[in-house]
């Protein structure tokens, strides 16, 4: 039998403790003055551009100038920022969710309470006709007491819930019109785990008087669905479920910085801040990738996915609808088989 020697254990034990964690001080010591470095690049960069260093730019800037790095650092990178990752626009969808529902609650309270009030409406009647019923056929005095209390028992009742009704009925349409201001100033799509219309129209207004001011350059990515792909699609459902997964993909392969929306009708929409044309065309290849990369099945049938990509610059000396426009039109001539992505032009450029 071997015998160890507990305080000779302890005292390896103690070493190895030791050097591991001088160890892992080294490898947290050059990653810290990896990024420290990597940040004071941006930083640079973005004053040689005349870019304003603000922390809304700084991310974009350090996104974009990232993509440019060998992927062994951009994974390193990326682990720090998913780490650092704010949860702010998770918790409000979330919020917004509950806040959906608490409404559809209220108004299923509203409409119990409603039904309620109706019945007894229905059996004060029904009482006063078989009052009117017992007056005629009998005479005994004890019944018409009996029905007189009970009819009185029920008009009072009645009153209180007419009160409690209007009370009510003000609790109601005070929360109704808070539920309204918050839904109007909802930014997400909860269907598709993305941002909604009127948030990517406000982003893209906003990015275009940056641009005005600041003279960079920006982009818009339209994406659709072939409507020969949803064409043979049997149900609704099935139909959002690819749409979402479609959705999610745009989310994957996208910068934190890009606000990725659903415009309408299945097609999404996604605004690129700081990205030139050239830098938005290498973003569609990597969206074509992924998509056409990735099986998508319905009931064990695979479906050939086909997608619509268009890209358009923004110019503040046209208008927000232009540039949007611009990249509608020019969907149906892209696709797997034919343009991957095409550039569209404003009218007065063509």
């Amino acid at each position: 039998m071997v015998r160890l020697e507990q305080d000779k254990l302890q005292g390896n034990f103690n070493t190895t403790s030791k050097k591991l964690h001088n160890n892992k001080s080294k490898e947290n010591k050059n990653e810290n003055g990896e990024v420290e470095k990597f940040s004071l690049f941006v930083l640079k960069s973005m004053v040689d551009e005349n870019v304003p260093p603000t922390p809304n730019n700084f991310q974009i800037y350090f996104e974009k100038l990232l993509e440019n790095k060998p992927i062994s650092f951009r994974k390193r990178i990326n682990g720090y920022l998913e780490a650092d990752d704010d949860e702010a626009n998770e918790d409000r969808a979330k919020m917004e969710r509950e806040i959906k529902e608490g409404f559809v609650q209220i108004k299923g309270m509203v409409k119990v309470v409603s039904t309620v009030y109706k019945n007894l409406n229905i059996l004060k009647q029904i009482v006063k006709k078989r009052s009117s019923e017992l007056k005629v056929n009998f005479s005994q005095l004890s019944v018409e007491n009996t029905l007189s209390t009970l009819n009185s028992d029920l008009d009072k009742l009645t009153a209180l819930t007419a009160k409690q009704m209007e009370a009510l009925k003000g609790y109601y349409e005070k929360t109704l019109e808070i539920l309204k201001d918050v839904d109007e100033k909802a930014i997400f799509d909860l269907r598709y785990g993305v941002y909604n219309k009127k948030h990517f129209l406000n982003s893209l207004k906003k990015e275009s008087d940056a641009i005005r001011q600041y003279k960079h350059k920006s982009s818009i990515v339209m994406v659709n669905i072939k409507d020969e792909v949803l064409d043979k699609i049997a149900t609704a459902r099935e139909k959002e479920m690819l749409t979402r997964n479609i959705a999610k993909l745009l989310m994957k392969t996208s910068r934190r910085s890009d606000v990725v929306a659903h415009y309408g009708g299945g097609i999404f929409a996604i605004l690129m801040k700081h990205t030139d044309l050239s830098s938005a065309q290498k973003a569609c290849e990597r969206i074509a990738e992924l998509i056409y990369g990735t099986s998508f099945f319905i009931d064990e049938t695979e479906i050939k996915i086909d997608i619509g990509l268009g890209i358009m610059p923004i110019n503040p000396d046209y208008s927000i609808e232009e540039a949007i426009d611009g990249a509608l039109d020019i969907l149906p001539k892209t696709g797997k088989d034919t343009e991957i992505y095409l550039v569209g032009k404003f009218i007065g450029d063509e």
